[in-house]
């Protein structure tokens, strides 16, 4: 496994921003505990478009398609002080702690592949200095960190985006998933990462006295959470995409019969034989259940598109095949709040924004 540090994007700017103008803000919590804040962001105000007929909406985060640069920075800059807006005002930490040391120093960005890759943040590399502003991030696709005061984003315009938190060793780690990635292990290869971290820092298990001498006992489950992505009845595939995926699975274990079991719960038929309907984010809850991660929750289910719904019923399966508990999650294609690639395809439209699913580690 290969890990690489990935130089941060954002520092944290002087400007506080109203408690008006932070209510507006483009984004949903998902979480907030003395150990984390979970949120995911949106387009933002929907925006006419230009005379050559392109639309990001005024809260685009992604560099790589084609908006304006100054704009983009300015976003994410602008992210920046929403979340340190929102910590002050929803603070849960003591009285007598100083909020100032909670704000949120950077929030860190990837070049996303599509890969299995994961970068860690390490403490040699986080400086809150404006001169370390770094607009070339590492190529990967899952970040993590142990470093208080940082906040981890993963860019999606489809794709399955996943925060987890070790309550345990108070990591968190940032996933891109694609059906790429989910092929080739992403998921894992990230546990993988911070079990490493763990096992080389703190060890695997806590060690707890009693009577009878020393205790071992389990520690907590790392917890994830999945953003905003595409559903199923809205993300048709061919055949040969399913093929790739279920070839992956093959590859990292699995036999005949469960890449059969795998296939029945995550692919549903198409008219066209040589087509499907594809779940991703039902293959990453069944990938975060084989590693025993509790998935806390996604993002609630909104939609505003007269589509098939998002959620298909659940296939007919045994207990033993019924292994996960379905979440509603919110249709990145269903809801024109968020950015989806797929659908700005199918309107003929050139260029999609990119939204973040971001966490911060607070203390």
């Amino acid at each position: 496994m290969s890990l690489e540090n990935t130089p941060k994007c954002e520092t944290t700017p002087d400007v506080q921003l109203s408690d008006e103008h932070s209510l507006a803000a483009p984004y949903q919590v998902l979480a907030h505990t003395k150990a984390v804040l979970v949120l995911q962001t949106d387009a933002g105000e929907i925006l006419t478009p230009n005379p050559e007929g392109v639309s990001f909406g005024n809260f685009n985060l992604g560099l790589h398609v084609q908006d304006d640069p100054r704009q983009v920075l300015h976003n994410r800059a602008q992210l920046l002080q929403y979340i340190n807006a929102y910590l002050q005002q929803n603070s849960l930490q003591e009285d007598d702690v100083d909020k100032s040391l909670q704000a949120v120093k950077s929030i860190h960005w990837l070049n996303q592949i599509h890969s299995n890759k994961v970068c860690r943040i390490g403490d040699k590399h986080v400086d809150s200095s404006a001169a370390s502003l770094s607009l070339v991030p590492a190529s990967a696709d899952a970040l993590v960190t142990d470093l208080p005061q940082q906040a981890l984003a993963i860019m999606t315009a489809d794709c399955v985006p996943i925060v987890l938190h070790d309550p345990t060793t108070r990591q968190i780690a940032a996933i891109h998933a694609g059906w790429q990635g989910l092929a080739n292990g992403v998921i894992a290869k990230t546990y993988a990462a911070l079990s490493q971290h763990a096992l080389q820092h703190k060890g695997e298990a806590i060690q707890v006295s009693g009577a009878s001498g020393g205790l071992t006992i389990q520690k907590p489950a790392i917890e994830a959470w999945i953003g905003a992505c595409i559903g199923q009845s809205c993300y048709e595939v061919s055949s040969e995409v399913v093929d790739k995926l279920l070839l992956g699975c093959a590859e990292r274990g699995m036999d005949a019969k469960q890449l059969e079991v795998i296939k029945a719960q995550i692919v549903a038929p198409h008219d066209d034989p040589d087509k499907a309907w594809l779940d991703l984010p039902k293959l990453a809850q069944l990938q975060l259940a084989e590693l025993g991660i509790a998935l806390i929750s996604a993002t609630n289910q909104q939609t505003n598109l007269d589509i098939k719904p998002v959620i298909e019923a659940e296939r007919h399966m045994s207990k033993d095949e019924q292994s996960y508990t379905p979440i509603a999650y919110a249709c990145s294609y269903a809801n024109r709040q968020y950015y989806s690639y797929r659908r700005k395809t199918h309107l003929n439209e050139t260029h999609t924004g990119r939204m973040a699913l971001v966490i911060v580690r607070l203390h």
